[in-house]
């Protein structure tokens, strides 16, 4: 494949990663020493945490969904490990595969009320974010959680060759999930329940399951995620998560993927992810306030919804003339 096809196919995702580039310049223009080794080891491990939570809605915006119950599973997954662990290494034997298990049950009642009982997924999502919100709450009292043991954090904080150990973490799913989502049978399944989901039913594809395995997907994402992170905090929160709701479905729509369905690649997430940690970085250098920073995560988030439906209407266009 020469360059020019390789553009013509990838030239969107290339663009992106041009304007995370561009940007990183920016910043380090108007705050010198923001492109210092030291900040860009922190920066890798704020993308890594937003990689993975994000991995996890790409899942479900692929089949024309939406996840907005990440915030509160990510934190009853944090909060799960502290209590399970108790600062323990031993007790992660058994404690790790139940908060993975956790994650993934609460991302299956996501899935079993979009999937099989109708419920639209942006109105599921919220109300069992704010179910799980109120359990974790009434556990805990509102209290603030513990710290986590000590190989996690070491996962959190530590670098192998120089590199933060979560970024390479992050880098490993990362193949994994392009592997998954272009090499095998239920990653082309999810391309198709996003792209039409009548056809991919009546093609054979078990659309109902595929809809599950992908929120499943994304509850057990947004635990490991929420783990990982854990390790860099002293202290648990309660709304340790809710930044994730709103960067994940940001970074998946800046990284292209159609917030209908069925097009865009976990490539184009990446990028995405890159621009918001950099993003944030230049909004800070700039001294913006947070409550403008949610306004502008906001403004992309209807760009990319405005450029979507633009696209079904030329392609229904196209299909009648």
């Amino acid at each position: 494949m020469n360059i020019k096809n390789i553009w013509a196919k990838y030239s969107s995702t290339i663009t992106i990663y041009l304007i995370a580039l561009f940007l990183l310049v920016l910043v380090s223009i108007l705050k010198p020493g923001y492109a210092s080794a030291n900040n860009l080891n922190i920066l890798s491990v704020t993308a890594a945490v937003l990689g993975i939570t994000a991995l996890g809605q790409t899942f479900v915006v692929l089949t024309g969904g939406m996840d907005l119950s990440i915030p509160w599973m990510f934190s009853i997954s944090a909060y799960l490990m502290a209590g399970l662990t108790r600062g323990n290494d031993s007790a992660m034997i058994y404690a790790a595969p139940l908060v993975l298990l956790a994650g993934t049950g609460m991302g299956l009642v996501n899935g079993l009320g979009i999937a099989y009982i109708g419920i639209v997924p942006v109105i599921m999502t919220i109300s069992t974010n704010i179910i799980f919100q109120g359990l974790l709450i009434g556990i805990t009292g509102g209290m603030p959680g513990g710290g986590l043991p000590p190989l996690i954090k070491t996962l959190a904080v530590g670098s192998t060759l120089g590199v933060s150990t979560l970024f390479l973490i992050w880098l490993v799913i990362s193949a994994a999930a392009l592997v998954f989502f272009h090499k095998t049978r239920l990653g082309r399944n999810i391309y198709s329940v996003g792209s039409n989901e009548n056809v991919a039913f009546f093609s054979g594809i078990n659309t109902k399951q595929t809809k599950l395995l992908a929120y499943a997907v994304c509850g057990l994402l947004s635990s490991v995620a929420a783990v990982l992170y854990s390790g860099r905090l002293g202290q648990l929160y309660l709304a340790m998560g809710e930044p994730y709701q709103m960067q994940s479905v940001a970074a998946v729509a800046i990284g292209g993927v159609s917030l209908n369905g069925g097009k865009g690649s976990y490539a184009g997430t990446m990028a995405g992810v890159l621009i918001i940690v950099v993003l944030n970085g230049f909004l800070s250098a700039m001294n913006i306030p947070p409550n403008v920073q949610k306004i502008v995560y906001g403004v992309v988030l209807f760009i990319a919804v405005l450029i979507a439906a633009t696209e079904i209407k030329v392609k229904h266009g196209k299909k009648r003339g």
